[in-house]
């Protein structure tokens, strides 16, 4: 709450056109978790910090965007001084520095910020555009800060944002090729780009256990192609769905889930009584922070929607809980045994983001390693029960 409400703050702060603010919700009632203190008197701890440092009549409010970057690329660094008649008139030497993870200095631009006589027309705004520059950032891999602090004359609030930086030549490489099953205008490209061999599904050629990426289109007609498909799974392939909505029929967004107990598709609040979104410890985000998922880190990747009321699946491995009003859960990622073979289904928004985000990319590549953990075992016979079960999830 207290990094939420200090992100709102400076955007609401930075904006000559907003006249005033008004904090409605200064205790927990009704299960919201809204308040700056719960229903039992106890403040939050850093959020009443977050609300002092957020209220100084003299503070800066600063940006970056992204917030999650490729190392080298650029990043635009925005700097807002908000002043509520605090300066004397007369010119002010600021400094701006962005530090690496070990507090290395990796960028700094000294610039002076002026404030005019009193009574002159028009009247300056309590928002001063201090500074708009795009900065590459070449450093290592790590959480960066973004800082700013006058040099003499006077001493401001904030001055303090955090982002990240990515290396992308730390993937880890990827030794197997995988099959394409649907349509996908994306994912051929970005599966060469990162020396990875991609062919087409061959719906009667299935010699070994694979790795079937999933397009955003299943291809026609959809009952042959998903019975297809699962056939192969059933032998023992995995295949991972990237995109919900190639599960759609005539309205019906879970239709063709091989799942007997198909779920829905919920969307979950993300506004002011949201859910909290968690990813396990788990092969699928090596080399990514685990744990309550940081909301600038994941910020492009963490959706509105999940999958609830589902079968169980093998592995529950990212997911929501919304403990507030709504009271409710779901997962975002999770993986479920079909036959001797699995299933990957994920609302993470991996697909949309490919080649613009740092963890779509990340986790796609975690997504092509892990589903080959089992690609040497040898091909397996179909089920016994196979036909039960492609009756049983609708196939038929």
């Amino acid at each position: 709450m207290a990094s939420q409400r200090s992100l709102g703050l400076n955007a609401i702060r930075s904006n000559p056109n907003v006249v005033g603010y008004s904090v409605t919700g200064t205790v927990d009632q009704g299960m919201s978790g809204e308040g700056l203190f719960t229903t039992f008197r106890e403040l939050k701890p850093g959020t009443v910090d977050a609300m002092f440092d957020g209220f100084a009549p003299l503070r800066w409010c600063l940006f970056v965007e992204p917030v999650h970057l490729y190392r080298g690329d650029k990043a635009r660094l925005d700097a807002v001084l908000s002043n509520e008649d605090m300066l004397a008139p007369g010119d002010y030497p600021v400094k701006f520095q962005v530090f690496g993870p070990n507090n290395q200095k990796a960028w700094e631009r000294h610039t002076r910020v002026t404030i005019p006589e009193h009574g002159q027309e028009p009247q300056t705004p309590f928002a001063l555009p201090v500074l708009f520059e795009n900065v590459a950032i070449d450093g290592p891999p790590g959480k960066y800060r973004f800082v700013a602090a006058f040099e003499s004359g006077a001493a401001a609030a904030g001055g303090d944002v955090a982002f990240y930086v990515s290396d992308s030549s730390q993937h880890l490489p990827v030794d197997t090729g995988v099959a394409l099953w649907g349509e996908d205008d994306t994912l051929p490209t970005w599966l060469s780009d990162h020396n990875i061999t991609a062919r087409p599904f061959m719906p009667d050629n299935q010699m070994a256990r694979e790795i079937i990426v999933v397009g955003t289109r299943p291809p026609s007609p959809g009952v042959e192609a998903f019975k297809t498909l699962a056939q192969h799974l059933a032998r023992g392939s995995t295949a991972i769905f990237l995109s919900p909505g190639v599960f759609s029929l005539n309205g019906n967004p879970t239709y063709w889930v091989p799942l007997e107990r198909k779920g829905s598709l919920t969307v979950t609040n993300d506004w002011l009584y949201h859910k909290d979104e968690w990813a396990k410890p788990h092969p699928i985000f090596e080399g990514l922070p685990t744990g309550m998922m940081d909301y600038a880190f994941y910020r492009e990747i963490i959706p509105a929607v999940v999958w609830s009321r589902q079968d169980a699946p093998e592995e529950a491995v990212c997911g929501a809980n919304n403990a507030s009003l709504d009271y409710s859960s779901g997962l975002m990622l999770s993986v479920h045994a079909f036959g001797h073979g699995r299933f990957i289904l994920s609302t993470l928004r991996i697909r949309e983001n490919l080649d613009k985000h740092p963890v779509a990319d990340r986790l796609l590549l975690n997504l092509i390693q892990y589903a080959a953990q089992d690609r040497q075992r040898p091909l397996a016979a179909l089920p016994a029960d196979f036909e039960e079960q492609l009756t049983a999830i609708g196939y038929r």
